[in-house]
């Protein structure tokens, strides 16, 4: 297999999980607006939608550069 299709595969896997962590922020924002009481499992659930958040945007920032890397190819 060639470098560039090793490469495409790579990212079209990180796209996988990158729309994974996509669908699992969103079900825990629409689980938190169910549930609008202030108590332990909301403050989980925030800290929760706050790390997939940030997981997203790094993925998605390393995606960026891995595409960017193709044209070197």
């Amino acid at each position: 297999m060639a470098k560039i299709d090793k490469q495409k595969e790579y990212i079209s896997f990180l796209k996988a999980i990158f729309l994974t962590l996509i669908a699992i922020d969103t079900s825990m924002i629409a689980w938190l607006f169910n549930h609008p009481k202030i108590d332990f499992y909301s403050i989980i659930v925030l800290f929760g939608i706050l790390n997939f958040s940030i997981a997203i945007l790094v993925l998605f920032r390393f995606i960026l550069k891995k595409i960017d890397e193709l044209e070197d190819l």
